[in-house]
């Protein structure tokens, strides 16, 4: 997989990027890893500027969509493990990585965020990656912006 530079993570200010004919082409996602759990963010445009909106631990994508899951860690080495789709990687303090796949098949996937801190482990680092269909992944995102943004 490749590694982004710090500066790539943090310079994503689109998550979902549309063709005016064409159905949902891709999604991009950061997920930050901090203490024991993780948290993952959409940026999205919107008319007057960027918003971020946050998602804890749950991440909805749409079926046939490129997907960036871009991954980092604030304090310590953090292993992000997508065991249904068969992906595996880590993220540590200043070295991100990143996650990229078609959401080909819908379904509910274990998505977890372990740090590699010694200490144990709870619900805390067990997410979700849903994928499902393109008007359901609209829905979901504008009911979290409505939530976020108010």
């Amino acid at each position: 997989m490749r590694r982004l530079p710090v500066a790539a993570i943090v310079a994503v200010s689109i998550a979902c990027q549309t063709h005016p004919r064409a159905g949902l082409q891709s999604v991009v996602v950061r997920m930050l890893a901090h203490d024991t759990t993780w948290q993952a963010t959409y940026v999205v445009t919107q008319p007057h500027g960027v918003a971020e909106i946050p998602t804890g631990r749950e991440v909805h994508v749409p079926l046939g969509a490129e997907v960036v899951l871009a991954l980092a860690s604030r304090d310590y080495i953090s292993d992000f493990t997508l065991p249904g789709l068969g992906l595996r990687d880590f993220a540590a303090p200043g070295l991100p990585s990143e996650f990229r796949f078609r959401a080909d098949r819908l379904g509910r996937f274990d998505l977890r965020g372990d740090e590699l801190c010694g200490r144990p482990h709870d619900e805390r680092s067990r997410g979700w990656l849903v994928v499902e269909d393109p008007a359901s992944f609209r829905a979901w995102v504008d009911r979290r912006a409505r939530a976020e943004l108010g």
